[in-house]
């Protein structure tokens, strides 16, 4: 890293300068110094941003979610991503049926990025077909954050279907998987990306639950039609997360 000194003309001793192998700009202090600190300002507060940005996304999982549990990781990236990508339409299907009473055994998606949301401007959709389980989420969410928040209560292929805005984040988690009866999950699932497709873009991100289960669990549909077209999964666990292979960001 290349250090540079700034001082005035009138201060500077050559003689001493001449034994010194460190270079020195030369500057006289007026409107080019008053430009450069600036500049410099403007550089340390855009990286205080983004370090308050990831240790904020970090704070809320760790409100929520215990870093033992399956999905701690991906949705450590996920904030991340939707942090990087200034995300500001947010999509589940399958909200968090037992309120904040199952943290353990959902990951409480539906709290985690309704804070999100709440305090990074955007909106989201929470969309189940079952009338108790959003009303067990609604009870459950801090009163902040319901301004940021639709509750759906729609078959969520349907609501998909009909759904016109572009979309940042697409998190699904919608229909019980069976292992005994795996296909029915899987192909809802399918039919849900498949209904959305239209409002996807290349800087989508994607995210499915409940994937790291026998036959590939929820997504093996989905992730194989996906990855047909185009996109490419940059998380592999219990949870998988997915973005186009065009995106701006995918070296992530």
């Amino acid at each position: 890293m290349s250090v540079l000194f700034f001082i005035s003309q009138k201060e500077l001793d050559l003689d001493s300068c001449e034994q010194c192998n460190v270079k020195l700009v030369f500057l006289t202090f007026g409107a080019s110094m008053r430009k450069l600190i600036s500049c410099f300002f403007f550089i340390v507060m855009t990286i205080a941003s983004f370090v308050s940005q990831d240790g904020h996304s970090l704070s809320i999982l760790e409100r929520h979610l215990p870093n033992s549990s399956l999905r701690y990781p991906s949705f450590e990236l996920a904030l991340k991503m939707l942090s990087e990508n200034q995300c500001q339409v947010l999509i589940e299907t399958g909200t968090a049926r037992f309120g904040k009473g199952n943290f353990w055994g959902d990951g409480g998606s539906t709290y985690v990025f309704a804070e999100w949301a709440s305090q990074n401007g955007g909106v989201f959709y929470t969309v189940d077909i079952d009338a108790e389980a959003l009303a067990a989420a609604r009870r459950d969410l801090d009163p902040e954050f319901v301004d940021f928040v639709e509750f759906v209560q729609s078959d969520s292929i349907e609501f998909l279907r009909n759904f016109t805005q572009k979309i940042d984040f697409l998190y699904l988690d919608s229909y019980d998987f069976d292992i005994n009866d795996p296909i029915p999950s899987q192909q809802h699932h399918l039919d849900e990306i498949i209904a959305v497709y239209p409002c996807l873009t290349t800087e989508t991100i994607i995210m499915i639950d409940d994937v790291g289960l026998p036959y590939g669990g929820k997504g093996k549909l989905v992730i194989d039609y996906l990855i047909e077209c185009g996109w490419k999964v940059v998380f592999d666990g219990y949870q998988v997360i997915l973005r186009h292979s065009a995106s701006s960001k995918s070296s992530l």
